[in-house]
């Protein structure tokens, strides 16, 4: 009589995070492992173009910043699945969109953002799309702006649990999304959310440095 199959265990610390994939699963804290940048520093330098031509398009440059915006976008959820052998495109989607807007907004943080023209659909930059990481997830959102909220406040020396607090808003938010998006693995969204954390507290310390805000 055949043995029924064995339900997958845990991966352990040091094995993939999930089958092909080249995120190591680590223990400790989560500020003190490889960050997603390092996984595909191209396609963060491409999240940064992305960011640079959206903006200029909501400055009124025209539908080539708006192209341009998203063709860098598109190469950002390339690289970042081929480099993390992590493919799941709609998981990545909403993942780089979330990753362009978000270091957009310190752009616009500082004008009357609300006269920005808007991305007719089916751009990646559509407001409103159930693809976007506030949609998916409204808790998951309001847990990586918290996480950046500490890790700005944690630079300033404010608090010493700042950086905890930090590191559970972002292991929070990772479960939330890999309750929604399952198409990438857990300790993949946690990169993720840091990266969007450490991204949002670098917004709120260059607006800062504006003396705006």
């Amino acid at each position: 009589m055949p043995f029924p199959p064995r339900p997958d265990l845990p991966a352990e610390p040091g094995d993939p995070a999930a089958p092909g994939s080249r995120i190591l699963v680590e223990d400790g804290d989560i500020l003190m492992r490889r960050g997603l940048e390092d996984y595909a520093r191209s396609a963060h330098v491409h999240v940064i173009e992305s960011a640079k031509e959206l903006e200029d398009f909501r400055h009124g440059a025209g539908t080539g910043a708006l192209d341009r915006a998203e063709a860098s976008a598109d190469r950002a959820i390339t690289t970042f699945a081929a480099r993390t052998g992590e493919p799941d495109p709609a998981c990545w989607h909403a993942a780089v969109v979330y990753m362009v807007e978000l270091r957009a907004s310190r752009y616009s943080r500082t004008r009357a953002a609300v006269f920005d023209p808007s991305p007719r659909s089916p751009s990646l930059f559509t407001p409103g799309s159930p693809m976007r990481i506030e949609s998916i997830s409204r808790e998951a959102h309001e847990r990586i702006l918290s996480a950046g909220r500490s890790l700005e406040r944690a630079r300033r020396g404010s608090d010493t649990m700042d950086i905890a607090r930090a590191q559970h808003a972002v292991h929070d938010a990772a479960r939330l999304l890999a309750d929604q998006l399952p198409g990438l693995s857990v300790p993949l969204w946690i990169l993720i959310g840091r990266y969007c954390a450490e991204t949002e507290a670098e917004n709120l310390r260059t607006v800062g440095q504006t003396g705006t805000g």
